[in-house]
C-alpha cells in the first residue's frame, strides 16, 4: 500500500537522499555489497524491489560503492567521511513499510507538512 504525498512533502522527498548500504548474492552466488543513494521518495519502491528475483539497486538510486565480500576499511572510511554514513547507527529496513515509517520519522524542519504530527 503506498501512500500519496502531498505536494510540500513531495518536493521534500524528492531532494531528500538516503544512503543505504544493501547485502546479498550475486546470481553466481557469491557475497556482494553496495552503498546506494536513494531519493527518499523511491525508498518505498526500492524497498518492494529487493524482495523481486531479480533486484538492479541501479535501477532506483546511484551507486557509489560496490564490490564483493564486506566492505574493506578504507571504502567504510569514504563512506563516513564523504557522506556521513556511520555502519555503525544503522537501521534496518527489511521492507517498504518500515520506509515509509522512516521516511515519517524525519525531522519536523526535513518533513514539513506532515499530517500524521
Amino acid at each position: 500500500m503506498e501512500e500519496k504525498l502531498n505536494i510540500d512533502d513531495r518536493i521534500i522527498a524528492e531532494k531528500t537522499v538516503c544512503i543505504l548500504l544493501v547485502k546479498g548474492e550475486s546470481p553466481e552466488e557469491v557475497a556482494i555489497y553496495a552503498y546506494v543513494a536513494v531519493r527518499a521518495d523511491r525508498l518505498q519502491e526500492f524497498m518492494a524491489a529487493q524482495g523481486t528475483e531479480t533486484f538492479y539497486p541501479e535501477d532506483f538510486g546511484v551507486i557509489i560503492e560496490a564490490g564483493e565480500g564486506e566492505p574493506a576499511e578504507d571504502v567504510r572510511r569514504k563512506m563516513e567521511t564523504e557522506y556521513g554514513f556511520n555502519e555503525e547507527a544503522m537501521i534496518g529496513i527489511p521492507d517498504a513499510r518500515k520506509a515509509l515509517e522512516l521516511m515519517k520519522s524525519l525531522p519536523d524542519g526535513l518533513w514539513p507538512g506532515r499530517e500524521d504530527k
